[in-house]
């Protein structure tokens, strides 16, 4: 751009002296030569000139009236040429500061628009750090609640398992006693069986030998045919009495055995007891065990709570997350519009 005061007498001045030098004036050379001016206003100038300074060695015939009244009136022309360059250059200057101003204010448009979007950029990594702080707290919120489930269904099977160990320690008393009650019975028929045997066997000796004396008495004729049946009765009688012994020793140790199991049974009705007690004690375990079980139900009803509630704030954030992305993008586009503005107000500029 021309600096005030730049005119055509000052072009033409510095082409006569670049041509003065036996140099051929350019825009550049008479640039250099004022010092300041754009190449925009100097070259129309120049070109002026090189038109002036043609038509003036085609003159030296004409009278000088004549080219006094021409070189008035190229004066008139070149003063109006001058004004409408000025005014032109006024015009140029005001719409340059428009423009500029123009340029500023788009600048600074685009410097809030850039602050608008670095807020709504930290917004959006504040909602985003937020929305990921929601989801951990939900994973936590469903892992407590997974983990209050596995308590539950673990406290359930304690409970099913006490209550099968219950049963089958019940069961095991009764078989105990169902146990007992038919080893006293056994314990008894056999020794009404062993007693009613002895006696058969003592009844049975008893005659074999009142048979023997009357037959000694009344066939002592036959006692020497009879001295090999007599032998032969003496061996059933040691067999018998050897059966006797036996069964004597059976007898002995049924009794030590019914003693053993007496003693069984007293140990069998203390293990009953502490049974009994472990029972109570196992109850009270249940008892306490369903209170649990009823606490984590509540925590796990809470938990369901709590995670509907996150989940409802999950959702709220994700309806603003959506909102502020749809914002972002409208600033962006409004960026990208005020940008291609700005780029086109720079190159007008330039021009």
């Amino acid at each position: 751009m021309a600096r005030t005061g730049v005119t055509y007498p000052d072009v033409a001045r510095a082409a006569e002296a670049i041509k003065g030098r036996s140099e051929e004036p350019t825009v550049d050379r008479v640039r250099a030569e004022l010092g300041t001016g754009s190449k925009s206003t100097i070259a129309p100038l120049l070109k002026r000139w090189r038109s002036e300074a043609g038509d003036r060695a085609d003159t030296g015939d004409l009278p000088k009236d004549l080219l006094d009244a021409l070189k008035a009136l190229h004066e008139r022309v070149r003063e109006e040429a001058g004004r409408q360059v000025e005014a032109a250059r006024e015009s140029f200057e005001a719409a340059e500061e428009k423009h500029r101003a123009e340029a500023e204010e788009a600048c600074a448009k685009a410097a809030t628009l850039a602050q608008d979007l670095r807020g709504l950029e930290h917004r959006l990594r504040i909602s985003g750090e937020q929305n990921r702080n929601l989801k951990r707290e939900l994973q936590e919120s469903r892992a407590a609640l997974d983990k209050s489930e596995f308590q539950r269904q673990q406290g359930a099977a304690r409970i099913s398992e006490l209550k099968s160990e219950v049963d089958g320690l019940k069961q095991e008393n009764r078989d105990i006693r169902d146990h007992f009650e038919h080893f006293q019975q056994r314990t008894a028929d056999d020794r009404q069986q062993e007693r009613e045997q002895f006696r058969l066997t003592n009844d049975q000796l008893r005659g074999q030998v009142e048979s023997l004396s009357e037959q000694l008495s009344d066939v002592g004729r036959r006692l020497a045919e009879r001295e090999n049946l007599c032998e032969q009765r003496e061996a059933a009688i040691a067999e018998l009495g050897a059966e006797k012994q036996q069964l004597l020793e059976q007898v002995s140790g049924y009794r030590s055995e019914v003693d053993s199991l007496s003693r069984k049974a007293d140990a069998q009705a203390d293990q009953v007891s502490e049974k009994t007690v472990e029972i109570a004690t196992l109850q009270d375990r249940v008892s306490a065990l369903s209170n649990s079980n009823a606490s984590a139900s509540r925590d796990a009803e809470w938990l369901r709570q709590s995670l509907a509630r996150a989940e409802s704030g999950l959702e709220s954030t994700g309806e603003k997350l959506e909102a502020l992305v749809e914002e972002n993008r409208v600033l962006l586009q409004e960026k990208a519009v005020i940008q291609g503005q700005f780029n086109q107000l720079q190159r007008s500029l330039a021009e």
